[in-house]
């Protein structure tokens, strides 16, 4: 079994089609990613006309659920 390390600024693609860049790596295996365009840029969250977040722009996602995307 091939075992991934995860390092910050590493490019991941979820199942959905979204970018996911890792912003902090953390020991206790939950880490922070962001929401990126295909040219590496932050995509900024987006709001609804109420001003309620529809997307955001960071993620927390666990070692596991990061193992099922597919690394850039």
């Amino acid at each position: 079994m091939l075992v991934m390390e995860i390092k910050k600024n590493q490019t991941f693609k979820t199942p959905g089609g979204l970018l996911l860049k890792v912003k902090n790596v953390r020991e206790s295996g939950v880490h922070t990613l962001e929401l990126v365009d295909e040219y590496g840029n932050v995509v900024p969250e987006r709001r609804n006309r109420s001003g309620h977040v529809i997307e955001r722009s960071l993620r927390i996602c666990s070692t596991e659920t990061i193992r099922s995307f597919k690394k850039l």
